[in-house]
């Protein structure tokens, strides 16, 4: 902390400028505003965050990194700043920083659920898949409700060869939004890997049945029909 009084962003007539442009749609015109506010107190860190969080959502990721960066300098206890800096970060596929991100969140808040599953989502895309299931365990145990850490949960066991673990995931999964295609192939997959053939068959087909795009289902009824050649 910086130790300076704070400041309400109501008292900053730039700052109010800024959110209606930004609740516009008008989001360069917002960050217009926001300098303006920096212009008059460079120690607004809030306000760097949300120059920041602008240049994320309009896709400017090296600007959107380096106000956040200042912010996150400016305020170094502020988690949501730094979880936001993660995710900027993630984008640029800056996956080590990333992960150092949300894990400095994750000290000073312990209970920033979103910190838990962006980081089993980083680690998942670097290979991580132990600790990517750490993490989303974590998630699902805390929400039981949170559908997509499950989905994410069953990719990782998968991938582990946990195939009991995956089916459970999925099955949760497709209990809550029952038309999931993705979650029906998985399955398939799953029940494909432990040798159930008459369980994948019937995912696959429920996979087409809500879209009959989907080419792991038809490449795994494929492989089925590849099999009934194949004398066990």
């Amino acid at each position: 902390m910086t130790g300076k009084p704070l400041h309400f962003d109501s008292d900053n007539s730039d700052i109010l400028c800024a959110y209606q442009a930004e609740t516009n749609g008008e989001y360069f015109q917002a960050i217009e505003y926001y300098k303006k506010a920096l212009d008059k107190d460079p120690e607004l860190g809030v306000v760097y965050k949300h120059i920041g969080n602008v240049y994320y959502r309009v896709g400017m990721l090296d600007e959107a990194v380096t106000y956040l960066k200042k912010s996150v300098e400016i305020l170094p206890q502020f988690p949501t700043a730094r979880y936001e800096l993660g995710l900027a970060l993630y984008r640029q596929a800056n996956m080590k920083a990333a992960i150092d991100c949300m894990s400095k969140v994750i000290e000073l808040d312990p209970d920033f659920l979103m910190a838990y599953y962006w980081m089993g989502i980083i680690r998942f895309h670097c290979g991580n898949l132990g600790r990517a299931r750490e993490n989303f365990r974590h998630v699902t145990t805390t929400r039981p409700d949170f559908t997509i850490a499950f989905y994410y949960l069953g990719l990782v066991n998968a991938r582990l060869g946990r195939y009991d673990e995956a089916v459970e995931c999925f099955l949760v999964v497709i209990k809550k939004n029952p038309e999931s295609p993705e979650s029906y192939t998985m399955l398939g997959e799953v029940y494909l890997n432990m040798d159930k053939k008459f369980e994948a068959r019937q995912y696959f087909m429920k996979a087409l049945d809500l879209d009959p795009d989907d080419r792991k289902a038809r490449n795994g009824l494929s492989a089925l029909d590849v099999y009934k050649e194949i004398e066990f």
